[in-house]
């Protein structure tokens, strides 16, 4: 098991978990942990999550809980775990996002239609959302086929939110990705990209950027903001998605203490802290903001702004006024 020597104990650490938070950029397979399987499934064919040590290693282990939830009744028991997970931890308002899977027990829009369910019949004070990831690494068609679930689904259920550009960029067709990407935004969905999160593939980040003009980045660890990608983000406003133990572990980032968070943030750049995968990497947004707090010299109060500024970049513009309003409080109630 991974950890982060955090004391979970103490008033710092219950007046962080108590804070009203928002969460969004958070991979549903990412976000399961094998408590939430240990009664459902055998784990033991899982990877060890200790040995994760990189990205390649952070993805097999996604991609074997992946396997393990492709069954409707799995994914509705795993996913109002994930759900309670979060609320336990004080988010009130949660985008969780996931590309379509398909195997013999589901297709990719039941799959989508049953996380719309369970959102939808989900009792607590979370307001759970919904993004479809679209893996930049598969074929044109396979990107395409997501797209249209997702301008489908958002359509029908307001639980349907938006798009996630993820996936290999190192195995991906720029052109596929831009002509993907364009289809989504001339249907009107929200598009969260991520973006720039290792070093290399220079012209595909600055081609994503300028022609498409994401709604929020995801970890953007590469952008330098004095650089022309950087000055296009910080003129755009467009926020940032940082997951600061995803990073570190990952080894996309040195050190917490090293972390981009604080570049973006000491220029006045809209920036958010964020999970990526609470249930991989061990950790919980409470987590995020006490390693924010230890390592990088962020206050309380700095975390209490960075919520109520991030109302404004959640992709369910119906619920803002009432995220402003449970925000407007310090705690929970």
């Amino acid at each position: 098991m991974i950890k982060h020597n955090i004391s979970e104990t103490g008033t710092a650490f219950s007046e962080i978990r108590n804070l009203p938070k928002l969460e969004l950029h958070a991979h549903l397979n990412g976000c399961v942990r094998l408590e939430h399987l240990a009664d459902l499934v055998d784990t033991s064919t899982l990877p060890d999550p200790s040995q994760m040590h990189d990205l390649p290693t952070t993805f097999a282990f996604m991609a074997a809980v992946s396997s393990l939830t492709r069954s409707p009744a799995i994914l509705r028991v795993v996913l109002e775990r994930v759900l309670r997970d979060f609320e336990s931890d004080g988010v009130v308002y949660l985008e969780l996002r996931s590309g379509p899977k398909k195997s013999e027990e589901i297709t990719k829009r039941e799959y989508i239609q049953c996380i719309i369910d369970v959102m939808r019949d989900y009792k607590g004070r979370l307001i759970p959302r919904f993004i479809v990831s679209i893996d930049q690494s598969k074929s044109l068609d396979e990107m395409i086929e997501n797209a249209k679930l997702a301008i489908e689904f958002n359509k029908l259920s307001p639980f349907c939110v938006g798009v996630d550009l993820s996936g290999n960029v190192f195995a991906a067709n720029k052109h596929n990705t831009l002509h993907v990407l364009r289809m989504c935004r001339e249907a009107g969905l929200k598009i969260a990209c991520h973006i720039a999160e290792e070093k290399g593939i220079n012209d595909h980040t600055s081609d994503i950027l300028h022609d498409v003009c994401a709604d929020r980045l995801g970890h953007a660890t590469m952008i330098d903001p004095n650089s022309v990608d950087g000055k296009f983000v910080r003129d755009k406003s467009i926020p940032i998605e940082c997951c600061l133990t995803s990073n570190v572990l990952g080894k996309t980032v040195a050190s917490y203490g090293e972390h981009h968070f604080n570049v973006w943030r000491n220029v006045g750049h809209p920036v958010i802290l964020c999970t990526d995968d609470s249930g991989t990497f061990n950790t919980s947004l409470t987590q995020e903001y006490m390693l924010a707090m230890k390592h990088l010299g962020v206050s309380v109060e700095d975390l209490r702004e960075m919520n109520r500024r991030a109302v404004e970049w959640v992709f369910d513009d119906s619920v803002k006024e009432e995220l402003r309003s449970r925000l407007s409080n310090q705690r929970i109630k």
